[in-house]
């Protein structure tokens, strides 16, 4: 190479280029911050009704889990959904937090339902 400094801004391109293809596959930070006591019943049960345990989605013989209120919390803590060790390592809030394959399909829910979803699993997921 003759003269290495012309291609010194083209690297530092091609550099640049790379890291905006990146796509994070999950959204990493907290939107929104719930400092109260959540219930699964009382606040949960209203999310998956209206946005989860709809025909064809998360009901009865559609696919898993099973989000209908009466089956809900047992499918989501006996079939391995959350880790309350590890809130955003849960199977479930990766669902519902990721940007290239949201839940539910027709994007992602408001970031204060995902915020009640991620307080309940570090609150120790309590059928409440």
């Amino acid at each position: 190479m003759k003269n290495p400094k012309k291609f010194l801004p083209i690297a530092a391109l091609l550099t640049l280029f790379s890291f905006s293809a990146c796509e994070k596959a999950y959204l990493t930070s907290k939107q929104v911050e719930i400092t109260t006591p959540v219930s699964f019943s009382a606040d949960l049960i209203p999310i998956f009704n209206e946005s989860c345990a709809t025909p064809n989605c998360h009901v009865n013989g559609g696919p898993p889990p099973n989000l209908m209120s009466s089956d809900a919390y047992d499918q989501l803590t006996q079939l391995g959904y959350v880790d309350t060790s590890n809130a955003e390592e849960s199977i479930l809030y990766k669902l519902m937090t990721s940007t290239s394959n949201p839940m539910p399909p027709n994007g992602l829910l408001p970031a204060e339902e995902i915020a009640y979803v991620l307080a309940w699993i570090e609150q120790g997921a309590q059928n409440n």
